[in-house]
């Protein structure tokens, strides 16, 4: 029997320390929307308009966290952002125990958590390939797929905050990510790149979307992932939720059951591109496939068919997400330079972060004229008929993307 590399344990604890955070990550995914939702009965625009808190710091701070971690030590960044992750939970169940929880103190609590997601994004991308070794493909699968699995144990532990409550499950959810802290103390430095050029902050981020733009295989890959966030994304958090509260009269367990069958169906995608990862060329054509089978679904859900169904429907979406998410992150890991790996990475990341406010924006106060049905259809349609555009001034039915020797870091 060969004995473990110690590789194998260093990217076993890298996962470890992320583990809480993926946990905690799904608490909120189910708990902040019942809050808003359930809680305080907020209106369609209302619940778009607090997930735009949540989601739309990402805008401005995502390109500044990649840029930061480019520039310094990003498992010790990681550590720090994680300690500061663990306050606005903490700071929401000290609001709730004393009875003073309102919607503008919950916009407040989504700003700051937020805010400190779009640091930890970037900067735990920049740590992945140092963690994982020789080669990237298969980590990045990996870490996906185990990243849903935190995410969706989380959902399930969310799924019953009708009955226990909201306090057990922020303490449960800042518990979490102060541990996640304590394991990223026990991980090794990742190696000392060379510095660059010392450039402003302004002209750094302007660096990362210069590389984006003059690459044909990262542009097309970006753009898909902002149209998804704002015609896939949007609806997923805006008015998903109102469905499940308006049309099939459910709460906590009937949000958690649908976001569950999604995050499975990423699971389970994601799981099997690890064993197909080094072999795969053609990541481009996965990617539009699995969006334009997401439209087709996403039209289907607005249907409004049995929940059954609806929660069949969401698996299927989940898988086409776990092939768009996973491709697209190696896509980035392997074409991106070491020294400019974080800042692509944020740029990837503001497709969701930014589009995703954006979406759930519009499509909220779309769907609080026009109905939840017709919106969920046009958001459908739209994103089919983005992704015809992207097919028609790129080529990124035919890209190919292999790893050499080259990709790897340094």
């Amino acid at each position: 029997m060969s004995p473990v590399s110690p590789q194998f344990w260093i990217f076993s604890r890298y996962l470890l320390a992320l583990g809480g955070w993926f946990v905690a990550f799904g608490i909120q995914l189910v708990l902040f929307s019942w809050l808003v939702t359930i809680v305080l009965h907020a209106d369609p625009l209302a619940v778009g308009l607090a997930h735009v808190a949540l989601t739309a710091p990402g805008i401005l701070l995502l390109p500044m966290g990649g840029l930061v971690s480019d520039r310094g030590n990003p498992r010790l960044l990681l550590l720090l952002y994680h300690m500061l992750h663990a306050i606005p939970p903490l700071l929401l169940a000290l609001l709730l125990a004393v009875g003073e929880l309102s919607y503008p103190l919950l916009i407040v609590y989504a700003l700051a958590a937020g805010s400190i997601t779009a640091f930890i994004l970037p900067t735990r991308e920049a740590l992945l390939p140092s963690m994982a070794g020789r080669s990237l493909p298969r980590p990045v699968a990996l870490a996906t797929a185990l990243q849903f699995i935190g995410q969706m144990i989380g959902i399930a532990a969310a799924s019953q905050a009708d009955r226990i409550g909201p306090l057990p499950l922020l303490l449960v959810q800042a518990t979490l990510v102060a541990l996640g802290a304590l394991a990223l103390w026990r991980l090794p430095d990742p190696p000392r790149r060379p510095p660059g050029e010392p450039s402003g902050v302004w002209r750094g981020i302007a660096e990362g979307i210069a590389l984006a733009a003059r690459s044909e295989q990262v542009w097309p890959v970006l753009l898909l992932n902002f149209g998804l966030g704002v015609f896939f994304v949007g609806p997923f958090l805006a008015v998903l939720p109102l469905v499940v509260r308006d049309v099939y009269q459910g709460g906590a367990a009937e949000l958690a059951e649908v976001k569950l069958a999604f995050l499975v169906g990423t699971i389970l995608a994601a799981f099997a591109l690890t064993g197909l990862a080094r072999n795969l060329e053609r990541r481009g054509l996965l990617i539009v496939l699995a969006i334009a089978s997401g439209c087709v679904v996403l039209f289907w859900m607005a249907l409004h068919p049995p929940f059954t169904l609806l929660v069949l429907l969401c698996f299927l979406w989940g898988m086409g997400g776990g092939v768009v998410i996973t491709q697209s992150r190696t896509v980035l890991q392997i074409v991106a330079p070491s020294e400019q790996r974080a800042r692509l990475m944020a740029l990837l990341q503001l497709g969701f972060g930014g589009g995703g406010p954006v979406g759930a924006a519009l499509i909220g106060a779309f769907a609080s004229i026009v109905g939840l049905e017709l919106a969920v259809k046009v958001s459908a349609v739209a994103m089919a008929v983005f992704l015809a555009i992207v097919l028609a001034v790129s080529a990124i039915w035919a890209m190919r993307t292999v790893e050499r020797a080259a990709d790897r870091p340094g």
